[in-house]
């Protein structure tokens, strides 16, 4: 598995990714994310830490979630490598 540092896409990359998927911008929480990714949380976290996958976003102290476009371009990004 080739790890490197995840790097966020810009605006037109999102947009192309989620119309690739039929997909509309939304924040995916854990449960989907875990099913989009195949990757367990323990996993995803670890690999948060070092910066490999993308970060979540904070909704409230106990609440998180992704971005579901960074989550497609992570998964394109690793096709590619």
């Amino acid at each position: 598995m080739n790890e490197q540092t995840f790097v966020l896409p810009t605006e037109d990359v999102r947009a192309q990714v989620l119309s690739q998927s039929g997909q509309c911008e939304r924040l995916v929480r854990e449960h989907d994310r875990r099913a989009i990714t195949g990757v367990s949380r323990t996993q995803w976290w670890s690999m948060e830490r070092q910066g490999l996958v993308p970060k979540r976003v904070k909704l409230s102290a106990h609440c998180v979630a992704w971005r579901l476009s960074d989550l497609l371009w992570w998964i394109e990004q690793r096709k590619v490598a």
